[in-house]
């Protein structure tokens, strides 16, 4: 790794002592509204196509803009203000060219906007072949959204599950597949935790809160050809918040029930015409109670963003996003207590939750109701905790060797840590003392790659990632001798990646093909398990190289632009890499009498990658002037293989090489289908309305869990939600959100074996209402509330109850 920094920082120095300079262009436009009229103080920024990074400008009093010194190539010009469509222009500037355009902003339309995750290139939404979706600040600041997981609720094909209230475990599916196939990113780098079971994100989802997004791109279906490991049912992208010219920035307080408290503050700018541009944000969010009174949560977070020109051809960013946090768990639903004559013999079984009532009694000692009761839902460990931190740093440098060649290397570093401490208070079954366990993971990745603009109508990447990854884990049973476990695990893994695009636009742009592909190697070295007396079964056997994972990709779209008709179509395979615990991990126990310490283990070092393939096909549609815009996807997904733990006696001691009897095994695989529909309309400058319909239809290839059930648990079949924002008067604002799931199943042991539980379907509305007590161009004020389920339902997620009507006022600033 050290040789590997040194070339990273090398390089650079390398090639900016050796590029000679080539002919510059120049771009000078004008920005005008329906009427022909100047429209100052309007946001351009100008991509390169084949360089994910951008300039940025503002129109002054008489609507003009102007970049100098500008790399000739393929570029996508940008231009958003207040009140107007956003639009787009794709611009191929030519050497010594001077351009000029002239843009006019109508009052009312669907936005065009530029993505960046779906090719890891800069492209307007018309050009992309992929199913896509984006939430901007303003959506997320009118929804009054401060996690990434509640914001993404009303995305097509995302399945959001919360496991009672603020900062409690949450999950995020996509298309009905399992957690661990959804990538999560920050500004086009993974973000996962190396120390969780399947080395994804999700053990961090609870935490990880927008403390300086400016953006969010979801891109869906299989994306590991660019993104490597985990990006298989989609991508979701968080994009820091690159400051600028002129100084800005916010503040906000915010306060409601459940004893939430919220405070967040930004700035953001810019120095010799934004030759540096410097973002930062601080977040803090406090829950005293929760849902439960004894649900605390506590998170601190910032995210900060600097960038540097060294010359017109040379830049360097670093971006840091970290948190602290802290929540008070509970004991999980459970059937645990209940008479088995509530259980039906056959058959799936409908949930009847334990009153809140009868919880209180059961939490107190006392014999609650049982009559009718199915499931005791998640209920108060009163010393059961959780105590996280993260932070991904990264650092970037970007070099245009001349019109038609560009380099970039970055280091990214993600870092996890996660302390559970659960103790003998709370009812059922409880330790007998405070046990201890620490999880860390740390992720170094070196990343170099090169573009290649060819010609106007393509471009392609080649490219090489290092990376490696560390688990570490501390367990401590606190128990008194001969009882006492006190166990540490260190495991690493090397990955050697190399990857390629290609985009083609022909036909006047019109055709778009998106190519790629990805090779990932894997290295492993032995574990270490700090045991006195306690063998390693992993030294039993040859530590060889796992199985590599190779995968390919191909999008193609056609627009018609007579008709505002988009038509495209999406494959490819992808994968999952096996974690670190999933080829190495283990348990330790004691024998009571003797206190032998007794490892036992789970994984399996040969494990080979999860593997899927995927198709989509689908349309975008324009109508009534730009006014609507409608999104159909049809999606197949095929799952090959898949991780499992398996204890059904497919493992025996006798013929696993590790003397396993359960474990870790390639398992089957299944099917999820399904289609999505959104649909955005803009009828007026202030009114926005959108809507999303998700069905989904998943199916295991066996029936692992529950004997004759084959669907995949969890998944709804139809997810609905409708989301409404008005601007009544100047200063009045107003968001009302419409969210619908249908019924899905779960499973619980019940009866000395495991049966599957219906759960009944939900919905949830919330109301957002801001009025700006002071609107200047460059400052304001405004006081908003905020109703959340205010229609009062009470249900639960996969038994864990939701918080009722909860409200919550604050005032923000922002200059």
């Amino acid at each position: 790794m050290p040789i590997m920094l040194y070339l990273f920082f090398l390089l650079p120095a390398a090639f900016a002592q050796n590029t000679p300079e080539s002919s510059t262009a120049s771009l000078k436009g004008s920005v005008r509204d329906g009427q022909g009229k100047a429209v100052s103080g309007a946001r351009i920024r100008l991509f390169r196509q084949d360089m994910n990074t951008f300039l940025q400008a503002t129109a002054d009093a008489s609507g003009n803009f102007v970049f100098e010194q500008l790399v000739p190539g393929s570029t996508v010009l940008q231009i958003e203000r207040d009140g107007f469509r956003s639009v787009t222009r794709s611009l191929d500037l030519a050497k010594g060219e001077t351009r000029q355009v002239e843009v006019t902003l109508e009052l009312a339309g669907v936005a065009q906007s530029v993505m960046v995750t779906a090719s890891a290139t800069p492209q307007s939404v018309d050009e992309i072949a992929k199913a896509t979706s984006i939430l901007t600040t303003e959506e997320i600041q009118a929804r009054n959204e401060y996690s990434l997981a509640e914001s993404l609720r009303t995305v097509p094909g995302v399945l959001i599950t919360n496991g009672g209230g603020p900062g409690q475990f949450t999950q995020i599916r996509v298309r009905g597949l399992r957690p661990d196939a959804t990538a999560v990113l920050v500004d086009g780098l993974r973000f996962r935790d190396a120390s969780t079971t399947q080395a994804d994100a999700t053990s961090f989802v609870s935490a990880l809160n927008l403390v300086g997004a400016e953006r969010v791109e979801i891109v869906r279906g299989s994306g590991s050809s660019l993104y490597g490991t985990n990006a298989v049912g989609g991508v979701i992208n968080v994009i820091t918040q690159e400051g600028g010219s002129p100084l800005h920035g916010g503040l906000l307080f915010e306060g409601g029930a459940l004893g939430f408290f919220r405070g967040r503050t930004t700035v953001g700018g810019g120095w010799k015409e934004n030759r540096l541009r410097y973002s930062g944000s601080l977040l803090h969010v406090n829950v005293t109670r929760g849902v439960d009174g004894n649900d605390a949560n506590r998170s601190t977070g910032g995210q900060g963003f600097l960038r540097y020109d060294l010359t017109p051809k040379m830049s360097l960013s670093g971006r840091v996003w970290a948190s602290d946090d802290f929540v008070q768990l509970n004991i999980s639903p459970t059937t645990a207590g209940i008479p088995a004559a509530n259980f039906p013999a056959t058959g799936v079984i409908p949930v009847s939750v334990l009153s809140p009532e009868n919880v209180l009694r059961l939490n107190s000692g006392l014999a609650p109701d049982w009559r009718g009761v199915t499931l005791i839902p998640g209920r108060d460990d009163p010393d059961n905790r959780r105590s996280s931190r993260h932070a991904t740093t990264a650092f970037i440098f970007r070099h245009m060797l001349n019109s038609r060649l560009n380099w970039q290397s970055s280091y990214q570093r993600v870092h996890t840590s996660r302390v559970f401490q659960n103790g003998p208070a709370g009812t059922g079954f409880q330790p007998a003392a405070l046990n201890y366990g620490n999880y860390v993971g740390d992720i170094d990745t070196v990343d170099a790659r090169f573009n290649a603009f060819l010609s106007a109508w393509l471009t392609l990447t080649a490219g090489y990632e290092f990376e490696r990854e560390r688990y570490f884990d501390h367990q401590n049973n606190n128990l008194p001798a001969p009882r006492t476990v006190v166990s540490q695990t260190r495991i690493r893994q090397d990955a050697n990646t190399g990857y390629f695009a290609a985009q083609l636009a022909l036909l006047q742009r019109r055709l778009q093909i998106s190519l790629s592909g990805r090779g990932q190697f894997f290295e492993l070295s032995r574990p270490s398990f700090r045991l006195t007396g306690t063998a390693n079964n992993y030294d039993r056997v040859p530590l060889t190289s796992p199985p590599k994972a190779l995968t390919g990709d191909a999008a193609i779209s056609y627009l018609i632009p007579s008709s505002g008709t988009k038509l495209r179509l999406h494959w490819g395979n992808s994968y999952r890499a096996p974690s670190l615990y999933e080829r190495f991990g283990g348990g330790f126990s004691s024998n009571p009498i003797t206190g032998v310490v007794v490892f036992t283990p789970y994984g399996d070092p040969r494990l080979s990658p999860d593997r899927y393939h995927s198709v989509d096909a689908g349309l975008d549609q324009y109508a009534f002037q730009n006014r609507l815009r409608i999104s159909a996807t049809w999606f197949y997904t095929r799952v090959i293989s898949v991780t499992a733990f398996d204890s059904s006696g497919f493992l025996r001691p006798e013929t696993d090489p590790f003397g396993r009897s359960v474990g870790y095994i390639n398992g089957s695989g299944g099917i999820s289908r399904g289609v999505e529909f959104g649909a955005e309309l803009r009828p007026t400058s202030s009114l926005a309305i959108t809507g999303a319909y998700t069905y989904t239809n998943p199916i295991l290839d066996r029936d692992i869990t529950v004997q004759g059930f084959w669907r995949v648990f969890q998944v709804p079949s139809h997810l609905t939600s409708f989301v409404v924002t008005k601007r009544w008067i100047k200063r009045l604002d107003t968001n009302f959100e419409l969210f619908r799931s249908s019924r899905y199943f779960n499973s619980y042991f019940a009866v000395n074996r495991s049966r599957a539980f219906e759960f009944p379907g939900f919905t949830k509305a919330d109301f957002v209402a801001s009025y700006r007590i002071w609107d200047q161009e460059v400052k304001s004020a405004r006081l908003y509330f905020k109703l959340e389920n205010l229609l009062n339902q009470r249900y639960y997620q996969n038994g864990w109850l939701a918080p009722r009507a909860t409200f919550l006022a604050g005032l923000a600033f922002g200059f």
